[in-house]
């Protein structure tokens, strides 16, 4: 009886293993930056119309993702919004494969859709949030590289520290537009993609591209089993899908 219990005990697990390689094969995992999501979401929306891979999207800062994967969480492809932590994750974990470029961002100042504010240009914008006494949301530059253009483009402006004491940092980008959002902050330094995605915020004015470095996306394949990860990661900057990157305000 019991070697009869044993073999099937064992043919139990052999097919309990097969069916979980099966769903694992079936799933991929990215990690992508928060401000990536929307666009993410639409382009697995249209990749699951017609391929049985299910996308799984973990969205967060990029250096919050990092040490996520540092630490041994996994994933099949990374994007990152930030270069140098692109280069902090290829450092730790040694990946067969290069990042690549996958889009363009800008960075923008939004106010919440009620406020009075005409568009100004930057110089105009800053001697209002100088003067006014409000709260300006912005990612926290210690490990979102949101936060790290924002400061960037402050200190470029001589106004980072004075300006300071008005900050609400966040944890990401999506956070920092929820904030504005919710009229818990006056102000938000955020990317164009994120502005356009909501009817609740207004752009009040364009940061000049010179004030801080290039916003880069880069992505890469952090396992490349099944064939089916390296589709979909074509898939993401396929020429046919850069209609929705532009129209969720990135550039390719």
């Amino acid at each position: 009886m019991y070697p009869r219990i044993l073999i099937c005990c064992f043919i139990a697990l052999a097919l309990l293993s097969c069916v979980n390689k099966k769903n694992n094969e079936n799933r991929i995992t990215v990690f992508c930056a928060a401000s990536l999501t929307p666009v993410i979401e639409e382009i697995k929306q249209e990749w699951e119309k017609v391929h049985p891979a299910q996308i799984i999207i973990n969205s967060a800062a990029s250096g919050t993702l990092a040490r996520q994967l540092e630490n041994g969480a996994q994933a099949d492809i990374f994007l990152s919004a930030s270069p140098e932590w692109m280069e902090y994750v290829v450092h730790s974990l040694q990946p067969k494969n290069i990042p690549k470029l996958i889009a363009y961002n800008k960075l923008v100042v939004i106010a919440p859709r009620d406020n009075q504010l005409d568009s100004m240009d930057i110089n105009e914008l800053l001697t209002v949030l100088d003067t006014q006494k409000g709260k300006i949301a912005i990612a926290d530059p210690g490990h979102v590289p949101l936060g790290k253009y924002t400061k960037e483009s402050m200190e470029f402006y001589h106004l980072y520290n004075q300006l300071s004491t008005h900050f609400i940092l966040t944890k990401d980008a999506r956070s920092t537009l929820r904030l504005v959002e919710l009229g818990e902050a006056t102000f938000g330094f955020v990317y164009l993609s994120d502005a356009i995605s909501s009817d609740k915020v207004r752009i009040v004015a364009a940061v000049p591209e010179k004030s801080h470095q290039e916003i880069r996306y880069e992505g890469i394949i952090l396992n490349d089993k099944p064939t089916s990860i390296l589709e979909f990661y074509d898939y993401l900057s396929a020429p046919t899908n850069s209609g929705m990157w532009i129209r969720n305000g990135f550039m390719r």
